[in-house]
């Protein structure tokens, strides 16, 4: 027996189920934000026997479902059964952990991730006929922008925008007293990497690798045409891995040179 399609689609970082807008029925969404088409619906039957068995479980907002531990173990053991070999094994030693994930709206919630996959890691693979978009140093530096970013204390409403902050700046409302050293270093370590990767892209950067959208629609949020994605992306991850020592900086050209 197959998974059904709402609970593939549910088994993404970030996404949830809603009442669909008019009351007819469930969806699910990529974030809190219900105007936009859903990704996948499902009937007051299909939820309410999702929530009986412990594939879903009610967010604490109270008017929204999510994916359980449990729905997940579901969702790998079908996918093995309906798979080979390979398939099979793969989904008997993903690991699926909790991870903060920034909404649209800037608020943090978890949502349970791979922690085997890099958020660009898909970005990485070369294709019939498409080579990779990015290199394993590019994959790095994302990785490294993530795992400061979880260390953060950026777990409470944060504003969206991340540009133009000074380096000894903390953004949102937190006092120092209240978190570990550790925790604002990761901070400060956050914001630092942004700001170097510079206006625009850091968006970007935080759209694609902090909230784990898909290039579509983190060029739609930042109202960018759909050619510049593949190119800023490359830009902002070589701005990050600079940053992180991971790459040379390019020599800046020298106009009076012959």
């Amino acid at each position: 027996m197959s998974a059904p399609s709402w609970l593939i689609r549910l088994a993404r970082p970030g996404r949830r189920i809603a009442l669909l807008p008019g009351g007819r029925g469930y969806g699910v969404f990529a974030g809190t934000d219900r105007r936009r088409r859903p990704l996948a619906v499902l009937n007051a039957r299909e939820l309410s026997q999702a929530v009986s068995d412990g594939t879903l479980t009610a967010r604490d907002d109270g008017v929204s479902w999510a994916v359980t531990q449990a729905g997940l173990a579901r969702l790998r053991r079908e996918h093995a059964a309906a798979g080979n070999e390979d398939d099979r094994f793969a989904a008997q030693h993903r690991r699926l952990q909790p991870r903060p994930v920034m909404q649209a709206d800037g608020r943090i919630a978890l949502a349970l991730a791979n922690a085997d996959i890099s958020p660009v890691a898909r970005y990485a693979v070369d294709r019939p006929g498409r080579p990779a978009l990015l290199s394993r140093v590019h994959v790095t530096a994302a990785d490294r922008l993530r795992a400061d970013y979880d260390a953060s204390t950026l777990r409470s409403r944060v504003t969206s925008d991340w540009s133009g902050v000074p380096r000894s700046g903390l953004r949102g409302g937190h006092d120092p007293a209240d978190a570990p050293a550790r925790a604002l270093d990761a901070r400060e370590r956050v914001m630092n990497a942004l700001e170097a990767a510079g206006p625009g892209l850091d968006r970007l950067l935080v759209n694609i690798v902090i909230r784990e959208t898909g290039m579509e629609r983190a060029l739609r949020d930042l109202d960018w045409p759909d050619k510049a994605g593949a190119t800023a992306l490359h830009l902002a991850l070589d701005r990050l891995a600079i940053h992180y020592g991971l790459k040379r900086a390019a020599r800046t050209a020298d106009p009076f040179a012959d």
